[in-house]
């Protein structure tokens, strides 16, 4: 663990400090992915003390691997970070430590804000002052829809961080989605679910509540020689399933089922057993029937026990972690985790279960 921000100045010919987004509370996700694909030299986990970020400083021979990365959503070259004030004053700060880094420029560029904390200034004027910082000195176009180069000028609380953005569009486009289901997942929590879970080459993967198969055909891209089945009560998302399984290569990987979570006996072999079960369960938000929501998660959990071995995993995706821990608890699943992500601004937990 690095002892200090101030270590990021800029990167060496020999390493080169990437800090990389991710879905807040998955942030060790990414260190253990990052850490099996490369050597990492360094890592910050809450990279300015923000969730959903982390540094991580790669040996520069290395840096194709990071965007191999299944965890992450973007990528931003550091240039450097520098104390920044909270008032107007800020804003002559931000201009000066802009304009004191080299930032390799191509012929166009744009700048880019996110800010955190509060501040007398808004994340439009720390564009505007940066951008103007690099047009003085170094005298390029600004192209806001097409830029050759973006710049990223972060202010994170009293930190400003500043970085070329690596990737233009999300690494959690893993595919084109020909079918978009209502409460489609990330894929990048779905890879998170997978690890969490423990999924590894041979295992049976099965997901209850599969949708359009975001959880399935993830497993089926990141993992190999494994057993795949996605079951949904909606003929029309198991004709997306199957038509987003074309779409990523993965068609002949995986089996997609319609059928009841809550009867599985009526879809699935009655030998049959899975090692892993991951699924993103029913909010009950869109359609406002939350009253519906405990017998479902009581007829699933009763449902999937009896396909399940002595040592098989259960990983959920829920937004009523109290409702399911005492189901699950009732029902004698033993809860060996329990962590909240943020997804679209709403708290959610990932739950491990077993039986």
């Amino acid at each position: 663990m690095l002892d200090s921000l101030n270590r990021y100045s800029s990167s060496s010919n020999n390493v080169v400090d990437f800090m990389v987004t991710t879905i807040p509370g998955l942030e060790d996700i990414v260190f253990e992915e990052a850490r099996e694909k490369i050597n990492v030299l360094d890592v910050i986990p809450r990279f300015g003390d923000v969730g959903g970020r982390v540094l991580l400083r790669v040996p520069r021979n290395q840096c194709d691997k990071v965007f191999t990365l299944r965890s992450i959503e973007h990528i931003i070259e550091l240039v450097g970070t520098f104390k920044v004030g909270s008032d107007k004053n800020g804003l002559d700060q931000i201009y000066s430590g802009v304009y004191s880094f080299d930032i390799p420029l191509g012929s166009t560029f744009r700048v880019t804000c996110e800010r955190v904390g509060s501040h007398k200034y808004t994340s439009i004027d720390v564009q505007r002052i940066a951008g103007q910082a690099l047009v003085d000195k170094y005298g390029r176009r600004v192209n806001l829809k097409n830029p050759e180069t973006i710049v990223r000028v972060d202010v994170a609380y009293d930190l400003c961080i500043v970085g070329l953005q690596k990737t233009r569009t999300s690494l959690r486009i893993r595919y084109p989605r020909m079918f978009q289901h209502y409460s489609a997942l990330n894929p990048i929590i779905a890879y998170a679910m997978l690890r969490i879970a423990g999924v590894r080459s041979g295992d049976r993967v099965l997901d209850p509540f599969c949708g359009g198969g975001t959880i399935i055909i993830e497993a089926a891209q990141a993992w190999s020689g494994l057993e795949l089945i996605g079951v949904d009560i909606s003929p029309k998302s198991i004709e997306g399933a199957w038509m987003n399984a074309e779409a990523a290569g993965v068609r002949d990987k995986v089996n997609f089922i319609v059928g009841d979570a809550r009867r599985l006996e009526r879809v699935l072999s009655r030998g049959w057993r899975a090692d892993k079960v991951v699924s993103n369960l029913p909010f009950g938000i869109r359609s406002g029937r939350l009253k519906v929501i405990p017998p479902m998660y009581t007829d699933f959990l009763k449902s999937v026990r009896q396909f399940l071995n002595e040592d098989s995993k259960v990983c959920l995706l829920t937004l009523h972690n109290s409702l399911l821990k005492s189901i699950a608890e009732d029902l004698g699943y033993k809860v060996i985790g329990s962590r909240w992500i943020l997804q679209g601004g709403l708290k959610t937990w990932i739950m491990l279960l077993s039986p």
